[in-house]
């Protein structure tokens, strides 16, 4: 599929009207969208079951989009602004995320095998049955984050972090063992 068929795929949410619309651009719009020195500026749309494996997103702002179902897997996200989007189901294999501002998103059933999400910012996020396997997590916020039945085995994940989610109810943590209790630690006392 060419890039101006994925581009006139995605949906662009119009506020007046309270619905998503079909985007359409023209080729030489899709040139200037696509190689702008500016990172992309794609919030409020709807990618949602798309195939962008490998794709560069670096710094891109992708606020409050649909992207359940897509893959994306070994996509360039550093430092990309994925703020209370929705990332249900979606395929995020080998993904750089680091430092990515991922805050309030909907990540339940994500695939985030070995991706790297040092530093990002998961504060809030819904990671429940993620797939979180071998990831890097090293820095990374989880303050309120719920990590019901996600899946940690492996992954680069020091215990005092994971301790300041929300729920690790059913969570099979990096050592491979299942915490099956709610974090019961106050955030006053959480380091």
């Amino acid at each position: 599929m060419d890039i101006l068929a994925i581009l006139n795929r995605i949906k662009i949410y119009n506020e007046k009207k309270g619905s998503w619309d079909m985007a359409e651009f023209s080729r030489y719009e899709a040139y200037i969208l696509l190689n702008q020195t500016k990172p992309l500026w794609l919030s409020h749309i709807d990618l949602s079951g798309m195939d962008l494996r490998g794709v560069n997103l670096e710094k891109a702002t992708l606020f409050g989009s649909d992207l359940h179902g897509v893959d994306l897997r070994g996509a360039n996200m550093v430092e990309a602004n994925l703020g209370g989007a929705n990332l249900q189901g979606a395929n995020l294999v080998g993904a750089d995320l680091r430092k990515a501002h991922i805050r309030g998103a909907d990540l339940r059933g994500a695939d985030l095998r070995e991706a790297n999400l040092a530093e990002a910012d998961l504060v809030e996020a819904n990671l429940t049955n993620t797939n979180l396997i071998d990831a890097n997590l090293g820095g990374v916020d989880l303050t309120n984050a719920n990590l019901t039945d996600a899946n940690l085995a492996g992954a680069n994940a020091p215990d005092y972090r994971l301790l300041r989610a929300k729920s690790l109810a059913g969570t099979i943590m990096p050592s491979g063992e299942l915490h099956d209790q709610w974090s019961s630690t106050p955030h006053s006392e959480r380091p």
